[in-house]
């Protein structure tokens, strides 16, 4: 199977020949300057796909959901495995055949506690709150654009030379990688979060609305959720710093697994879905509803009510109601 692509669908006769656009949904802005509408041509048998590689918080927070094109679409190509073509890289984990523990101390050389890689510092989750509220508790380093951005700064180093500074900074002095999500939302989790369970002897903690334990063996990771508190969680840690053993086994729980990305190029599994169901008619009735927030995301006030409850009051929102935006 075959597909040929073209990024020039405002010419009439490349509208006309194709038999599916991609339409990226945040970029539907009318303000934004680069914006020129829909293309000039649709034939009916034609599929149109919503496409959007962001969070529902992030797409509604840049175009107008009530814009009346969201009823238009066929397809849906979104973050989310409900999608007919997902995006998302998935990573596996299976257990290792005859695994045996290595017996090495992780702990033996780490002197800091915990480390947090982050450039959005306001975010629909509120996570930024969260960090504020455990660093009464613990401490907590900040890199990147929110923190210190002298140390493996990702504007003056190429991608894989920032992440591994990254991983082998968190490796070398750190007992804990916060891997916090920006949104609460269905499925997301973020591939910083994933490499550095891979790539860095740490214990990650992770806070988010997806299915961790989905993904990755239990007692590999601390989930917030777990926990009644901010205090909680970070007697937790402060605890498991002063029991080797104990801190080693979560790290040789996550070696005992093999974890690998299952991530087919997007522009090969769109072709081979068109290919597949090209006598189909298709319609997704509405997308705005589709990806909206209310069905993609939590609010923070809720998803912190039973682990952070003391940073609620804290939360306030930019839109009324409370949009979590």
């Amino acid at each position: 199977m075959k597909c040929s692509y073209s990024s020039d669908g405002f010419d009439m006769e490349t509208a006309k020949s194709a038999h599916a656009v991609l339409i990226h949904a945040r970029h539907m802005d009318t303000k934004r300057p680069q914006y020129k509408g829909l293309p000039p041509y649709r034939d009916n048998t034609q599929k149109w796909i919503f496409y959007e590689s962001e969070v529902a918080p992030n797409t509604w927070d840049s175009v107008d959901k009530n814009y009346d094109i969201w009823k238009v679409f066929n397809l849906t190509a979104t973050l989310t495995s409900d999608s007919d073509i997902p995006l998302h890289p998935i990573m596996k984990c299976k257990p290792k055949a005859n695994f045996e523990p290595s017996k090495n101390n992780y702990a033996a050389k780490k002197s800091k506690m915990a480390a947090w890689f982050v450039s959005h510092c306001v975010t629909s989750s509120k996570r930024e709150i969260f960090v504020e509220e455990l660093k009464k508790f613990i401490d907590v380093d900040i890199y990147g654009d929110c923190g210190n951005t002298s140390i493996c700064n990702r504007h003056e180093m190429i991608g894989h030379e920032q992440r591994k500074c990254m991983f082998a900074l968190v490796k070398r002095d750190y007992w804990f990688y916060l891997g916090f999500e920006n949104s609460l939302c269905d499925q997301y989790m973020t591939e910083k979060f994933f490499n550095t369970i891979r790539f860095s002897d740490v214990i990650p903690v992770v806070l988010g609305a997806g299915d961790y334990a989905n993904v990755l063996p239990k007692d590999s990771y601390i989930d917030v959720r777990d926990f009644g508190s901010v205090k909680d969680l970070a007697n937790f840690l402060v605890n498991l710093t002063k029991e080797p053993e104990r801190y080693n086994a979560y790290i040789e729980k996550s070696r005992a697994y093999d974890c690998k990305f299952f991530d087919l190029k997007f522009e090969c599994n769109l072709c081979e879905y068109l290919h597949q169901h090209r006598n189909e008619t298709q319609i997704v009735l509405d997308a705005q509803s589709f990806w909206s927030m209310e069905e993609r995301c939590v609010s923070p006030k809720d998803f912190y009510r039973k682990c952070a409850p003391e940073i609620i009051p804290k939360i306030q929102f930019a839109k009324y109601p409370d949009l979590f935006i």
